[in-house]
């Protein structure tokens, strides 16, 4: 891993492999877990694309900043870490619930930076009910149990090894003071209508039986999208890159062929 300032007190921990003659592709996780979520797309992604993933603010080995910050502030973030290593050309951008969000934002503000984009299991609103039970579940939990329940709730089958590692991603690297702080970043996030006039290709896969993000949030997407395919993944739950990972990359691998 390597770490990049993109402002004074902050690092965001990042690493590139891969194919380095590849697309470029850039990996971004979902609330409360880090670039290792993706353990089960690199190998398969690595020989074809030269990968990029790297720690939102407040997550995994990135600064855990102890005053409030937003969804404006995961951009920035991204889109200095970006500069920094020159990457502002043909992106593939790859998007898991609140990376998809994140992914939405950067096409809105920088689309001459990217050729296509995947935002999966994700919303382009999230209502204050929406925040208020996340973070109801996390002040009345012990940090384990709410890191075991991310699983339960978001993985179709239920896996107990993969739920151990899920659930060692945050509570190795976040405390419950900081799963508080990344949730709150997402309050008054609505974008949808702005995304009619994002003209970037968009593969919107979703669980069909997600109840984090359910099938109608990923649908409220499609709509507003000009380019947009909407895949629903029959079985899968909201944790499709863990749950349903070969059809998952087969998607992302097909949509980018086309």
């Amino acid at each position: 891993m390597e770490y990049y300032s993109p402002e004074k007190n902050i690092e965001i921990s990042y690493q590139i492999s891969g194919n380095e003659n590849g697309p470029k592709m850039v990996l971004i996780h979902g609330l409360f877990l880090n670039s290792d979520c993706w353990k089960f797309q690199l190998a398969f992604f690595e020989s074809k694309f030269h990968v990029l993933r790297f720690d939102l603010r407040g997550h995994g080995r990135s600064t855990k900043p102890k005053k409030r910050f937003t969804i404006r502030n995961y951009v920035d973030d991204m889109f200095s870490l970006l500069n920094h290593i020159n990457w502002t050309k043909e992106l593939y951008l790859v998007g898991h619930s609140l990376g998809g969000m994140i992914a939405l934002v950067y096409g809105l503000e920088n689309p001459s930076h990217v050729s296509k984009m995947v935002v999966a299991d994700s919303f382009c609103f999230i209502s204050q009910e929406a925040i208020t039970d996340v973070l109801g579940r996390v002040n009345n939990s012990k940090l384990e149990q709410f890191a075991v329940g991310i699983s339960v709730r978001g993985m179709v089958p239920y896996d107990g090894e993969k739920a151990k590692f899920v659930a060692k991603l945050v509570t190795d690297h976040m405390t419950k003071q900081d799963c508080l702080q990344a949730t709150a970043a997402s309050a008054g996030f609505n974008i949808c209508e702005n995304l009619k006039s994002l003209t970037i290709p968009v593969l919107i896969p979703v669980g069909k039986k997600d109840i984090t993000t359910p099938v109608w949030a990923s649908e409220m997407i499609h709509e507003w999208l000009p380019q947009s395919e909407l895949t629903i993944i029959p079985d899968a739950g909201h944790l499709t890159i863990l749950d349903h990972p070969d059809e998952f990359n087969n998607l992302v691998l097909s949509f980018w062929k086309k």
